[in-house]
């Protein structure tokens, strides 16, 4: 081994010939293996790492989450509304059957009367039935 300072350090750097140089020219060196030795062990550390991308899929997964969860409530209010035109009101629905209701009750009052009645109402309640269903489809 040789003590030849230009061969250590190569031979474009110049050697301070002061020791207070010579000092500083040390620390900067020791900073920066330092920081050097740092990063290497940050990089080593794989539980750290593994812990950190956890964190941020984590938090991706979340980001994620909330917004599925936004479009799902915009798109629910968007269907309710196309609903709420194609559907008829309750009283515009069952007027029909009301209405016959209560055309059986005034002609059941006689004997021959019940029998048309109740053929009436049948029949008013099965056209409902068809009425509904091919409303459906």
């Amino acid at each position: 081994m040789t003590t030849d300072r230009h061969a250590e350090t190569g031979p474009d750097s110049t050697v301070p010939d002061e020791p207070e140089q010579l000092r500083q020219e040390i620390e900067r060196t020791r900073e920066q293996l330092g920081e050097t030795v740092e990063a290497l062990v940050a990089k080593a550390d794989v539980k750290a790492r593994a812990k950190e991308r956890t964190a941020q899929l984590s938090q991706t997964l979340k980001d994620k989450t909330a917004q599925a969860k936004e479009q799902t409530t915009a798109r629910v209010g968007q269907a309710r509304g196309r609903l709420a035109g194609k559907t008829p009101d309750a009283k515009t629905v069952t007027e029909p059957v009301q209405r016959a209701a209560r055309h059986v009750k005034q002609h059941a009052a006689t004997p021959a009367g019940g029998l048309v009645a109740a053929a009436a109402a049948g029949a008013v309640v099965l056209g409902f039935i068809v009425i509904r269903r091919r409303r459906r489809r």
